[in-house]
């Protein structure tokens, strides 16, 4: 039976085989330009309609074809509005922005040729020698392509109207751009021919304008990653494939995204995760995402704790591949996924970028040699969490708390009435004020005296109370984790890096509330160094800020890498009583430098705390990556480094 949702779901589905050509089109020696017919994109559209459509309620679904198969009488039948042209499809997208409301879905699937194009006087100067398109039914035949940064607008149009914006590009130069003989989907031996005025006049049509995003990049595809999430069938420098499966013929990338999601359905999984293993399914090829990546696919809410992470069992040991740069500490607790039969794995030893369990020979034996487990608690290694609560909750708040303490994090946990302790500064406090419950900390950690602002913890019983206190004090245990990483790893490493703000600031040391600021690494070293960038927000969420996919940036001796993105306050808090007051918030720009490029940071993911409740610890896992293992770290350096800012409204 279709899911049913209250939010309007659209689709253009567009999968073009054959490719139309009268010789209006012509290269600058006066040859025709033509394109030869695919095989497997048709295929794909109609299998994508088919899982969509008995899976999910679709709203309006609007599906572009031309079969390589067809003949003239069949192109004659065919109605002009459902050619795979850019006419139609610019239609549809203009129907989709005039139709949908804030909080409906957008969900663009494109199988085809994918290639580079002349750029036009429209063009924009983002020092791309050519413009990354999608080719149209009609193309060679004079009429326009899509071009990036057109698709790019358009999706942005949607995107200001609140509409969740999903793409899937299975076709070349899809990951940092935008199939050639029946296995690559890029035209074959392919050189740009010269514009003609129909792609002056298209390009025209389209106008630009800056768009910016949360305390993020102003990426390439100009669009606000928390409305949008992109999933393209390989990187800039890879081809998009063809496969040929029990007499029918797929791209690799949608056969194996449909595959996946009709192995594990019902079960909701994320793109991320749909990436993750598709990955590692596609050896020719490696499947890119950008933006929202942990929303549940074809739906609107994004799940930070539905993604798993492969194990390698190695005999008597499963190995992991994170370690102490993903905060990780012996005495942590791994499950398997799914949970059926659910065993339960406790880390025994922590490398820098690894840790591993000595497994008993009973459950080596049940496992199988790589399986999927999701963290169930965080552990205290050797220390004591102290949380001192005010004698009014009660005893059944204090023994609630405890539990659900526990169940998140393993280690000695003390939970004692406010009069049992003296002034110690490193414990977190509850009171009740009022009908809701505040949470005090540590200074280092909180960034402020005081409560954690606008944590809004009721509930109608006492139970429900600890419960959710129980939840924000975990979230807040585990971003104190990552917090200290910086005093577990060096700091001071060959290369320097620079916080410059676009304008000068008039309130002393304070950013502005979305104030530009440019960001500058230099290396400084002798070897290429690599380098990611979080940010650990006032909200207490941590995500990734630079680069905007999942492997660090690579930056060469004596070579500098440089982005912009914007300061900004989150909602919640410039509407609380402290932003009126004044108060600044603190936001700390995190950069992880190592000597491999073989990591990922992004398990160390956080939501914001007042969404805490995303992250399921007894049931799923925020820290499914496709990290993959180091062989030997002995010789790999690594250093975290912070900037600190306070900013206000």
């Amino acid at each position: 039976m279709a899911s049913q949702t209250s939010a309007k779901r659209f689709a253009l589905l567009v999968g073009i085989d054959l490719y139309q050509c009268d010789g209006s089109r012509k290269r600058v020696g006066g040859e025709p330009v033509s394109l030869k017919s695919l095989h497997g994109c048709v295929n794909d559209v109609q299998a994508m309609k088919h899982f969509l459509g008995n899976n999910f309620q679709v709203d309006d679904l609007c599906d572009l074809t031309s079969s390589s198969f067809a003949t003239d009488s069949d192109i004659s039948k065919t109605t002009q509005d459902r050619w795979p042209s850019f006419d139609n499809i610019k239609r549809y997208f203009n129907k989709v922005k005039d139709e949908a409301r804030a909080g409906d879905m957008f969900f663009f699937h494109f199988s085809g040729y994918g290639a580079q194009l002349e750029k036009t006087d429209s063009s924009p100067k983002d020092g791309r020698a050519k413009d990354p398109s999608l080719m149209t039914v009609d193309y060679c035949r004079g009429n326009p392509a899509v071009r990036g940064w057109q698709l790019n607008i358009w999706l942005n149009e949607l995107n200001e109207k609140k509409v969740q914006v999903v793409v899937s590009l299975d076709s070349c130069y899809s990951g940092g751009a935008w199939r050639g003989d029946g296995r690559f989907r890029s035209p074959e031996d392919w050189i740009s021919p010269p514009n003609l005025p129909a792609d002056e006049a298209a390009a025209t049509e389209t106008t630009d304008k800056p768009t910016d995003r949360d305390a993020g990049l102003e990426m390439s595809w100009g669009i606000n990653p928390e409305g949008f999430t992109l999933m393209a069938a390989c990187q800039s420098n890879q081809g998009a494939l063809e496969q040929t499966i029990a007499g029918k013929t797929y791209g690799v990338y949608t056969y194996e995204v449909l595959k996946h999601l009709n192995q594990i359905w019902p079960r909701v999984v994320t793109y991320r995760t749909l990436r993750d293993q598709i990955a590692s399914q596609m050896q020719s090829q490696t499947p890119v995402i950008y933006g929202q990546d942990r929303l549940a696919f074809f739906g609107n809410k994004e799940l930070l704790s539905a993604a798993p992470i492969l194990v390698e069992i190695r005999e008597a040991d499963a190995i992991l591949p994170i370690g102490r740069i993903h905060g990780v500490k012996k005495g942590a607790q791994f499950a398997t996924y799914p949970p059926d039969p659910q065993i339960s794995l406790t880390i025994d030893w922590v490398d820098n970028f690894k840790c591993g369990i000595k497994l008993a020979p009973e459950v080596s034996y049940a496992l199988q040699r790589f399986v999927e487990v999701f963290p169930s608690r965080w552990s205290l290694e050797e220390e004591t969490l102290e949380v001192f609560v005010q004698p009014s909750l009660g005893s059944r708040f204090q023994e609630v708390l405890h539990t659900g303490l526990q169940d998140r994090i393993s280690g000695c946990i003390e939970v004692k009435k406010e009069e049992d302790h003296s002034s110690e500064a490193a414990c977190f406090r509850l009171c009740q004020r009022d009908d809701k419950i505040d949470i005090s900390g540590p200074v280092s950690l909180i960034g402020y005296e005081g409560s954690v602002r606008c944590l809004d913890i009721k509930g109608e019983s006492d139970k429900m109370r600890a419960t959710e206190s129980a939840l924000a004090l975990a979230h807040l245990f585990r971003f104190g984790q990552i917090l200290d990483l910086r005093n577990q790893a060096p700091q001071d490493g060959p290369f320097e890096l620079v916080l410059n703000p676009e304008t000068n600031r008039s309130n002393g040391a304070r950013f502005l509330d979305n104030q530009k600021v440019k960001f500058t690494f230099e290396n400084q070293g002798k070897v290429d160094l690599h380098f990611v960038v979080l940010v650990l927000s006032p909200g207490f969420h941590v995500k990734q800020l630079y680069p905007r996919w999942e492997s660090p940036k690579t930056v060469r001796s004596s070579e500098t890498e440089s982005f912009e993105f914007r300061i900004k306050i989150p909602d919640v808090l410039k509407n609380s009583r402290a932003d009126n007051l004044n108060q600044s918030h603190r936001d700390i720009f995190r950069t992880v430098v190592s000597t491999s490029s073989k990591f990922s940071v992004k398990s160390l993911e956080l939501p914001d705390i007042w969404d805490a409740n995303q992250i399921g610890y007894k049931g799923q896992s925020h820290l499914g990556r496709n990290a993959k293992l180091l062989s030997d770290t002995s010789n790999v350096d690594w250093w975290v480094k912070d900037i600190e800012t306070d900013s206000t409204s």
